[in-house]
């Protein structure tokens, strides 16, 4: 794979003082830095890890490469989409592979269903297999289209309509259940949940058609894997003057007089190792947010109704993951049929807890420079509802949860232990290790009904001269809020800053 486009400070230092100071270098944080950056102010983005990236980055076994974590990139690819224009303007060149179709479900009495990227197709499929719901079908479809224009308006372009309020309380399991009767539509219907991080019945029904709606505009894998993406970021950010400071921890938000004014770093790897203080005009969170707010923060700087807020916010499920580089003995034929969710049970609400085995994700049928010529690489997925707290021998759990997940890709593709090259798992632990995440979330907090709009804390943060980017900020578990987000902050900034 190429080398990343970027340098970063390497050999100087940052400056003593930026207009922004930006902490996470996940996709919120680029672009945002990036976005502000090409407006002239200068820009300090502050990175943990040796990548950037966060979730959207990828890492190399055994001549393999592998995606950390996020493996698909709804409207990216889509020259018409708002996130694509928005990464257009801060100058990102990824070229994109379209995937069709979106996905594909593996049903519990041995059926599947594919979903086609084309929409009326999609809705087609669906009338035929269940033709006693087609009626329902069609006002089911009305509704989720309704959702996705209203919601987008209130949520991604801050324009409050009471048109949602019908909606706005309503989690997906019970819009369904109000719908439909065959547990198997209901299955399919839900089978996307996985992506949210949450069980039907805790996932907003406005969200789940925002998000389910976007997919059929594109979904895309960028070319050269998800680290591709992130790094033409990070170029962006560098050509745009900001400058990049890597393998660096904040250990804390200054805070004086009740303004964010600074921040104390710790470098750990290479020539800048130690301790470095910038100041700055203002500060962007790209982190978690309960780190944000109870660690970074001085105590006395947030007030504890805000503490308990999000002491009292659920997250998502972590999603455990392996990687798995394979000989050239297993088939592209066979990896096309072993490929999608696995579902051993007709409830959705269980898959946390057993129903849905795991997803079986093959990204060098997208991108062949993954693996080395012939071999392919395999990412499985399993959401596992777990309560992190509780497990004191992770190393244990791993190697449960390998043994788990090795067992349902044999089912999938027999013999597939045999033309194993490399194996490694990442738990929850892994995650938040890496990320941040409260106990590793996939996706930052649930989308249920209870956590968006007002039941999340927006952009402006509990002291001034202080932002908050990312996955929290809007209901979206997808990259589309994630960029609408950094997008807003940006504005939010350089309005404050003149």
């Amino acid at each position: 794979m190429p080398k990343r486009p970027f340098r970063g400070l390497r050999t100087t230092g940052p400056r003593e003082s930026y207009d922004v100071a930006v902490i996470g270098a996940g996709i919120a944080g680029l672009t945002l830095a990036a976005l502000l950056a090409r407006q002239g102010f200068s820009v300090l983005l502050v990175e943990q890890h040796y990548m950037v990236g966060g979730y959207c980055s990828t890492f190399r076994r055994g001549g393999f490469t592998f995606d950390a974590a996020t493996h698909f990139y709804p409207l990216l690819g889509n020259p018409q989409a708002l996130t694509a224009k928005l990464l257009a303007s801060i100058g990102a060149t990824t070229r994109w592979v379209r995937m069709d179709p979106v996905d594909t479900f593996h049903l519990p009495d041995g059926s599947k269903f594919e979903v086609p990227a084309d929409y009326d197709t999609y809705r087609a499929r669906l009338a035929e297999r269940f033709p006693a719901e087609r009626e329902n079908l069609e006002a089911y479809f009305a509704e989720a289209q309704e959702l996705y224009l209203l919601g987008s308006l209130e949520y991604l372009k801050g324009k409050s309509t009471p048109r949602l309020d019908r909606w706005r309380n309503e989690s997906l399991r019970q819009a369904l259940d109000r719908h439909f009767r065959d547990p198997a539509l209901k299955l399919i219907l839900t089978a996307d949940c996985p992506h949210w991080g949450g069980p039907p019945e805790r996932t907003s029904f406005v969200f789940d058609s925002m998000g389910r709606l976007s997919y059929f505009l594109g979904n895309y894998y960028p070319e050269g894997g998800s680290q591709a993406f992130a790094d033409d970021l990070g170029r962006c950010v560098e050509e745009a003057g900001g400058d990049l400071l890597m393998s660096t921890a904040v250990d804390r938000i200054v805070v004086e007089d009740g303004r964010a004014v600074g921040l104390e770093l710790t470098t750990t790897r290479g020539a800048l190792v130690g301790r470095h203080r910038v100041r700055a005009r203002a500060i962007v969170s790209n982190a978690d947010l309960r780190q944000t707010i109870e660690r970074l923060l001085p105590l006395e700087a947030t007030p504890e109704a805000l503490r308990a807020q999000v002491r009292e916010m659920r997250p998502s499920f972590p999603c455990y993951l392996a990687h798995i580089g394979l000989s050239e003995a297993i088939t592209t034929a066979q990896l096309e049929a072993a490929k999608g969710y696995h579902w051993q049970g007709w409830n959705p609400d269980e898959m946390g807890r057993g129903s849905l085995r795991c997803k079986i994700f093959v990204p060098t049928l997208f991108e062949p420079r993954m693996a080395p010529p012939g071999k392919h690489v395999v990412i499985q997925q399993k959401v596992i509802e777990v309560d992190y707290d509780t497990i004191t021998d992770w190393a244990g759990h791993k190697a449960e949860v390998q043994e788990y997940l090795l067992t349902q890709l044999e089912r999938a593709i027999p013999g597939v232990r045999e033309h194993i090259e490399v194996v490694t798992v990442a738990t929850a632990a892994t995650s938040q290790r890496f990320t941040w995440n409260t106990e590793g979330a996939m996706l930052g907090w649930e989308m249920s009904p209870a956590q968006l709009g007002a039941g999340r804390p927006g952009i402006v943060g509990p002291v001034e001269n202080l932002w908050l980017v990312g996955h929290w900020v809007q209901p979206g578990g997808g990259i589309t809020p994630v960029l609408i987000s950094a997008q807003q902050g940006a504005e939010a900034v350089a309005a404050a800053l003149g």
